[in-house]
């Protein structure tokens, strides 16, 4: 799965720069699943990357980028946080600008 690696790639990039869970959230950009189950299974992967803090996984802030999709149908191009977009003009299914999910690690600004 996709996500394995994903998740694998995040735990190893959080031990690296020793780091926790709870000391970042994740953006993620592009894909053509639905967001909440890529969401769960990217929580799973990283509960089993990352045992000791599966508490700060279950709490993880993710949240989506928005990216391109385009529209066979009609041509229109437009952007949204959202796997398998339909067309605001058209209704038809569109293709998605970045096919697989992409994950950035952003540091969060530490509470005083």
């Amino acid at each position: 799965m996709h996500e394995a690696g994903l998740a694998r790639g995040v735990a190893k990039a959080l031990r690296e720069r020793g780091l926790r869970v709870d000391q970042v959230r994740l953006a993620v950009c592009g894909g053509t699943r639905e967001v909440e189950e890529f969401e769960g299974e990217l929580r799973t992967y990283l509960i089993e990357a990352m045992p000791d803090q599966a508490a700060g996984v279950m709490n993880l802030d993710i949240r989506r980028v928005p990216f391109g999709h385009l529209c066979p149908s009609c041509g229109a191009e437009f952007t949204s946080p959202g796997a398998g977009e339909s067309c605001p003009n058209c209704g038809s299914e569109t293709v998605p600008e970045i096919p697989t999910e992409r994950i950035e690690i952003e540091l969060l600004e530490p509470v005083p």
